[in-house]
């Protein structure tokens, strides 16, 4: 092993992605267990790891700067979400394959929370910035809605955001198991008035949901850790000539 020429060993940060995923995983995962226990397993259930998510992930990802890291700790927020998620499967609630494009869609979406808090981070913007616009961006039907009734776009702009929109997105993924919109159950009914004012379909697939938070996600996590190149600073006016004149 090379010591260099003072025969001390380098010191080098230890790499932890395994432990940030670790530590994401059985936090999550607590969190997780609560909501089952809580909400029970019903669409509801789907809809608090989307809050979660929201809420915790751009918190969790700003504690270390590193790539690799900050990757792992999604990877244990998705874990234990899914994993709870499964136990839909296995008590027959859901399907294998509505279990599959709900998690896809929980993937995406947390990787577009977190790149952006990453992002803010570096030009120290805290993270709950994101936070607030994550749970304004999920809650629209119930601030954004109201505002567009009578307008003459309302339906085109109603069904644009429904397309993209995570809640949608994941209940058209579990379409089957929980046909009825989760704007028409008893509690947002009294909150958003689409379906009523104003009319829309709900998502059959995860595609455009998935496409729109792609880009985001990619755009900001290449932002966050992008470099620029150093290139070696010139001299100004060239180096005196130190060879010695004859006379």
């Amino acid at each position: 092993m090379n010591t260099g020429t003072t025969g001390i060993l380098p010191v080098t940060r230890p790499e932890r992605p395994w432990y940030m995923l670790a530590l994401s995983f059985f936090l999550f995962l607590v969190f997780s267990l609560w909501f089952a226990l809580v909400i029970g397993r019903n669409l509801g259930l789907f809809f608090g790891g989307l809050i979660l998510a929201s809420v915790l992930a751009p918190l969790l990802v700003v504690a270390d700067s590193d790539l690799t890291r900050r990757w792992s700790m999604v990877a244990g927020i998705v874990a234990a979400i899914a994993l709870v998620w499964l136990s839909c499967v296995i008590n027959d609630t859901i399907t294998l394959w509505e279990w599959f494009r709900a998690t896809l869609v929980l993937l995406i979406y947390t990787l577009a929370v977190a790149g952006p808090a990453g992002l803010l981070a570096r030009i120290h913007i805290p993270s709950a910035v994101v936070v607030i616009f994550s749970l304004a961006w999920l809650s629209w039907p119930i601030w954004l809605a109201p505002a567009l009734r009578g307008r003459a776009s309302a339906e085109k702009v109603v069904a644009g955001l429904v397309a993209v929109n995570p809640t949608f997105a994941i209940q058209g993924s579990l379409l089957q198991s929980f046909p009825v919109p989760w704007a028409q159950y008893r509690i947002a009914y009294r909150l958003t008035n689409i379906g009523d004012d104003i009319p829309y379909q709900m998502p059959t697939s995860v595609f455009s949901c998935v496409l729109l938070h792609g880009i985001i996600a990619i755009i900001a996590m290449l932002a966050a850790h992008w470099r620029p190149a150093r290139t070696a600073a010139r001299p100004e006016h060239p180096p005196a000539d130190q060879s010695p004149r004859s006379t």
